[in-house]
């Protein structure tokens, strides 16, 4: 208290002063307010203002409206104007909701102010799901609201948080359709594991993890070898109401060792409470190209001079050969490669509910077509988040559904042991002088370079395998089922104490499927194909049981929380399948 009166005193000083200084700047200002107001009777209004437990507020400002005609309170919060009865005056003070008062008959007013909830009283969404005073908090807590995570939206909620949070690094995998992203907060933690903060949904611990279907030496696959997208993809944008980041140990203790790294608790929507029933449909268009080609050099056909000024073309990719002469055709295949993208999105949300009780319900689409010919993303996802209140019982439920598919292919490097290119790799490097759309010939068998070189394909596996053959001969799809759920009954026994549960269920599988046509320039046991599938499965399981009490004497509050955790965790559970279509065919031609 004694500290609020230096501070109120600073100000009622620094006001007095703001004001003896204008009374001469605005002379002439004010003789023209006191001529208009000449007509009718002026007479000395006083009056005292308090905030809402009946303190004096010091400092605070008293205008009346339309003039440059104020004051301020003393230092027992009174105040006394020369004023006309129906002028309006209008006190406010930093900290609580301004308010305007009319003059009427009486001249001595009580004036009491609200303090402003946004400012000052701002409740936000911390571990565990507690809600708390973001002026009561030890520890730092920024967040992004619904606005602001769709105004440039993206499939991934995570590329919205770029640039938009202090201390907080969203790194892309790529711009390939369906490609994840990775988010640091405040730098890395660890050597050894990963550094993404932990995420929680409503109260529920969220996977994020960006799984690899089979790996290098079950089928080949490498993390470098394809897209690859982060789970957080499966949340709709458009139901997320607040994302909240907690930086610190302090912020995320509870969560444990798994919140070393920092905690993002995101928030969805909750219905309408006023009586009222919104339906609501939002539709967004997005294109995408490339932007910057890389530099080619327009003077070389393929091929390259030897050592003794020989020009070799025999097995020869790179473009150092002949000049092009006048009049040959020259290929522009990195600008003919790539494609327009698009995106399309549509969501349809139902929102409804009264005091009692509210819904919330959506459905949106996804669809997504890359820059890379044949490649894609698709997500559908289904949400209903409802609550319903039973006198001092509250029970809140959600659930959700979404379902992606991803359509890829081999981009930076091939797989494993398999002595193959990624489409990329080769892209970058084929010779102008080539027509890299030739890829297969009139009879729809495949097209090789060097085929007059070697009619018995006995040096497939050293060539270069085209990018078109890559992209439409090669199969490589994943598909992401994911469901989560959660029930929350809560009961508040008296005003300051109220008891919460919270069980939660969050499960997904992911199918990935990679086919290898034959006739690939591949490993010598490959070229009759290759067929491999894998199945990712995760299960996660959480009990949260809380007492809260909450309690102010005077200038301080006291809060007590009891609780008890219990988190079940299933490991991944992998179920593989290899086959080389090779011995395939052989087994069937013996039956």
């Amino acid at each position: 208290m004694l500290m609020k009166r230096i501070l109120c005193l600073s100000l009622v000083l620094f006001a007095g002063l703001g004001l003896f200084v204008p009374d001469t700047v605005y002379a002439t200002e004010n003789q023209n307010v006191l001529s208009s107001e000449g007509t009718q009777q002026t007479k000395l209004v006083t009056g005292i203002v308090t905030d809402s437990k009946g303190e004096p507020i010091i400092g605070a400002s008293v205008l009346v409206k339309g003039t440059a005609n104020g004051t301020v309170t003393d230092m027992n919060g009174e105040f006394s104007i020369q004023t006309s009865a129906g002028s309006t005056l209008v006190i406010s003070y930093i900290g609580y909701t301004k308010k305007e008062v009319t003059i009427g008959s009486v001249s001595s007013y009580t004036i009491t102010l609200e303090e402003d909830a946004q400012n000052l009283g701002e409740i936000v969404v911390t571990a565990m799901g507690i809600k708390k005073e973001r002026k009561a908090l030890g520890y730092s807590i920024q967040d992004v609201n619904s606005e602001e995570l769709t105004r440039n939206k993206t499939p991934n909620v995570l590329n919205s948080l770029n640039g938009k949070i202090a201390g907080v690094n969203v790194t892309q995998a790529g711009g390939s359709a369906g490609a994840g992203a990775q988010v640091v907060l405040r730098g890395g933690t660890s050597l050894e594991r990963d550094n993404q903060p932990l995420f929680v949904v409503d109260g529920i611990i969220y996977d994020n993890s960006t799984p690899l279907g089979g790996d290098s030496g079950f089928d080949g696959a490498q993390r470098t070898a394809t897209t690859l997208g982060n789970r957080l993809m499966d949340i709709n944008p458009e139901d997320i109401e607040n994302m909240s980041v907690l930086k610190g140990p302090a912020a995320a203790a509870l969560y444990g060792s798994r919140a070393a790294a920092g905690v993002i608790i995101i928030t969805t929507k909750k219905g309408n409470t006023d009586g009222s029933t919104e339906v609501t449909f939002s539709t967004r268009l997005t294109t995408s190209w490339v932007n910057r080609l890389p530099e080619q050099q327009s003077t070389y056909k393929r091929g390259e001079y030897l050592a003794g000024g020989s020009l070799e073309t025999d097995w020869v990719y790179k473009s150092w050969g002949g000049k092009f002469g006048s009049g040959e055709k020259m290929y522009n295949n990195i600008k003919d490669f790539f494609q327009t993208g698009a995106s399309y999105d549509n969501t349809l949300t139902v929102s409804g509910g009264n005091q009692n009780g509210s819904f919330y319900l959506s459905v949106a689409r996804f669809d997504q077509k890359g820059i890379v010919p044949e490649t894609g993303f698709d997500k559908t996802t289904f949400r209903f988040n409802g609550d319903r209140h039973y006198g001092n019982l509250t029970v809140a439920a959600n659930v959700s559904l979404s379902i992606a598919n991803t359509d890829k292919t081999l981009t930076s490097s091939g797989l494993y042991n398999m002595n193959s290119n990624g489409a990329m790799e080769t892209v970058y490097t084929w010779a102008r002088s080539e027509n890299m759309k030739h890829y297969l010939n009139e009879d729809g068998s495949k097209y090789r370079l060097f085929q007059s070189l070697d009619p018995s394909n006995d040096r497939l596996a050293s060539d270069e395998e085209n990018p078109y053959w890559i992209i439409n001969k090669n199969k490589m799809t994943d598909k992401t089922t994911r469901f989560t759920g959660s029930i929350a009954p809560s009961y508040k026994i008296t005003d300051w104490l109220n008891v919460n549960y919270r069980a939660g269920y969050d499960r997904y599988t992911t199918n990935d499927y990679t086919y290898i046509a034959a006739g690939g320039a591949v490993r010598d046991i490959y070229q009759n194909g290759r067929l491999s599938t894998n199945d990712v499965t995760y299960e996660y399981l959480t009990s949260n049981f809380m007492i809260n009490a909450n309690q102010k004497f005077g200038d301080f509050d006291l809060n007590l929380l009891l609780g008890h955790s219990l988190k079940i965790q299933k490991p991944f559970v992998s179920a593989e399948q290899d086959i080389i279509l090779k011995y395939l065919t052989l087994r069937v031609l013996k039956i």
